[in-house]
């Protein structure tokens, strides 16, 4: 993905305030963003959304959590990227995930921009460019 402003980013996360500001973080950088608050949901939206770049979902879930909502995801659609945001302290349940697919929260919109930009298969170079509105 050469540009930021061409990638639509599907964000999963069961707490509204958060999703909230994730959202508005991604929209400042310039990505288009779909919201959704559970895996189901999500599902939902990416069955009738094929202009999905990558999914940004939260670890731990009630229901559907965000491994599980990853595994679905790979079956309907392979080869999406996938990145979770977590606060979860269990490092033997996020530990197969691999620290280059995981943002941790709190995070700064500097770590998302970078997080983001290498799962669209951008390059790792720690520079932010922010969009107008």
């Amino acid at each position: 993905m050469s540009q930021t402003s061409q990638a639509t980013i599907l964000l999963v996360d069961d707490d509204p305030a958060v999703r909230d500001v994730t959202a508005a973080m991604l929209d400042d950088l310039g990505y288009g963003v779909i919201e959704a608050e559970n895996g189901q949901s999500a599902l939902d939206l990416l069955s009738r959304n094929s202009r999905v770049d990558l999914l940004i979902a939260d670890f731990a879930m009630p229901g559907m959590n965000g491994a599980q909502l990853a595994q679905e995801v790979q079956v309907r659609r392979p080869g999406l990227p996938i990145l979770f945001v977590t606060g979860y302290a269990d490092e033997k349940a996020v530990g197969a995930v691999g620290e280059e697919r995981l943002v941790l929260k709190p995070f700064r919109t500097e770590e998302l921009a970078r997080k983001v930009r290498v799962a669209l298969g951008g390059p790792d170079n720690g520079k932010v460019v922010r969009f107008p509105r």
